[in-house]
């Protein structure tokens, strides 16, 4: 506890109290839950020195007795509090001593007080943050918070105030994973005042910013719940049994919507797409989705984390709006990213000149120097096999034939400004950028575009067309093959 000196905290009793049953059952059954039990678990309870993180810590150590475990404690001093704050970290110090649990204490030092604006969400980034940090530092099975059913009340009511879907109205869950931890909430079922009765006396700390309205979450307990509860006194208990059916309906249409996210996302760098036709056609509810959890990959391929970049419901319904958009529809999304709607696809790019998500070095040119081998570009491969006259002929899309001299002078690389073609049966050439234009390839696909070309002249744009001049004719030699996939070239029907 550097700069801090933790002085002892005198009036704590010994640990000899017997919690209430409904604690040890509620917390056994969401370890067992957990695949924690029986095998003598390392948990970290996070300690704030109130009466639920007491009743927690209380709850561990009988739940310890029978299946050994190895119990740890962290306290987070947030810096807003002055010296009330100081004495909860004592008062953590002085419980952990006389009950032989080891105790970490950080203090993250927050400027300010807790009529500061944004003061609530800095301390509960500032605490998950620094409590995440403990458990994996000390290799923790789990670290346990003490959330109950009043707090889920709370949470399912101000996620409801943001406008929130399903998922946020579900609240919090009892067994997670953030950041590499495993986060337990034993309990969400538990009304407060179980587990303060349960405590039977024994010292906790009360922090007295809870009993003034300085952020929503203090006006939601300290002014409408009560409100809510003086319509039916069991408010409380029936919107946290609302959250866990609709967690239920929600996992159930998560796991539709990652199954068909799982048939139509192509995720290979440098492309990021989705088939719009597969979506279009499947429920709302589960493209609706699919598209928050493919923006959300998106944002995990651009190196945010999924707790930093989380579509909100107002642009989670704008991108369902898109699989019925005209082609070329753009929407920015956080992160500084766009969505694009084209005939095919819906495409997840970084606004800046619609640059892939991830930056993917240019495949290096390749030229085709043998007839008989295999030619590596990137995550494709063109294929050579000697053209004979019983052969089927090439396509112009997955195949075309090079004469031998075509085939010495040709190079494999992507498009270069001043690029021409002669498409296949048309009267003269035109620009490559004007003829993928015409072809409709997809912007977003069109500088990693794969291409057969002598100098400035396309011979063929693989997936796409091939040139007037790789017409067949007696001096054809060489049949080149598409060897892998190309988006524009196997399009989801």
């Amino acid at each position: 506890m550097p700069g801090r000196a933790i002085v002892d905290f005198t009036g704590l009793e010994c640990y000899n109290i017997g919690m209430d049953e409904r604690l040890i059952s509620a917390a056994e059954e969401t370890l067992r839950r957990a695949d924690l039990l029986p095998k003598g678990a390392a948990v970290l309870v996070a300690l704030s020195g109130g009466a639920d993180s007491v009743a927690l810590l209380f709850t561990l150590l009988e739940l310890g007795k029978k299946y050994k475990l190895n119990v740890n404690a962290a306290h987070v001093e947030h810096g807003l509090r002055g010296e009330a704050g100081l004495s909860d970290a004592a008062f953590c110090a002085a419980l952990c001593k006389r009950l032989s649990v080891p105790l970490v204490i950080d203090h993250a030092n927050l400027s300010g007080d807790m009529d500061s604006p944004g003061a609530e969400a800095a301390a509960r980034d500032a605490r998950y943050a620094l409590l995440l940090a403990r458990a994996k530092e000390q290799k923790a099975d789990a670290l346990l918070l003490a959330h109950h059913q009043d707090d889920q009340a709370e949470t399912v009511l101000q996620h409801l105030l943001r406008g929130s879907g399903a998922r946020g109205l579900r609240g919090m869950e009892a067994i997670s994973q953030r950041s590499g931890v495993r986060i337990i909430r034993p309990f969400l079922s538990l009304p407060k005042q179980v587990l303060v009765d349960a405590l039977s006396g024994e010292a906790y700390r009360s922090d007295e910013t809870n009993t003034i309205p300085v952020c929503q979450r203090n006006r939601l307990r300290l002014q409408i719940l009560p409100m809510l509860t003086a319509e039916n006194p069991a408010a409380v208990a029936h919107i946290a049994r609302s959250a866990e059916l609709l967690k239920l309906d929600e996992d159930y249409l998560q796991t539709q919507a990652d199954a068909l996210l799982k048939t139509c996302l192509i995720d290979k760098p440098p492309y990021f797409c989705l088939h719009r036709v597969a979506l279009r056609d499947a429920p709302a509810a589960i493209a609706l989705r699919a598209l928050r959890k493919f923006a959300e990959l998106g944002f995990l391929r651009c190196g945010a984390s999924t707790e930093e970049r989380s579509l909100s419901a107002q642009d989670s319904l704008r991108m369902l709006e898109l699989l019925n958009a005209p082609e070329y529809t753009v929407i920015n999304l956080p992160g500084a990213l766009h969505a694009m709607a084209t005939r095919r696809f819906i495409h997840l790019t970084r606004m800046e000149d619609d640059a892939p998500l991830q930056d993917v070095p240019p495949a290096t040119p390749v030229a085709l120097k043998q007839a008989d081998a295999a030619v590596a570009f990137g995550d494709i491969a063109l294929r050579a096999t000697p053209f004979t006259g019983g052969m089927h002929p090439p396509d112009g899309r997955a195949s075309v034939v090079l004469t031998e001299d075509q085939r010495k002078a040709a190079v494999l690389r992507t498009p270069l400004p001043g690029d021409t073609i002669h498409p296949f049966g048309a009267s003269g050439r035109k620009p490559l950028r004007r003829y993928v234009t015409d072809q409709k390839l997809d912007p977003p696909f069109r500088r990693y575009l794969p291409v057969l070309a002598i100098d400035h002249e396309v011979l063929w744009a693989v997936g796409i067309g091939a040139a007037e001049n790789t017409r067949l004719s007696k001096d054809s030699a060489v049949l080149f093959t598409l060897q892998g996939t190309v988006p524009w070239h196997n399009p989801m029907q």
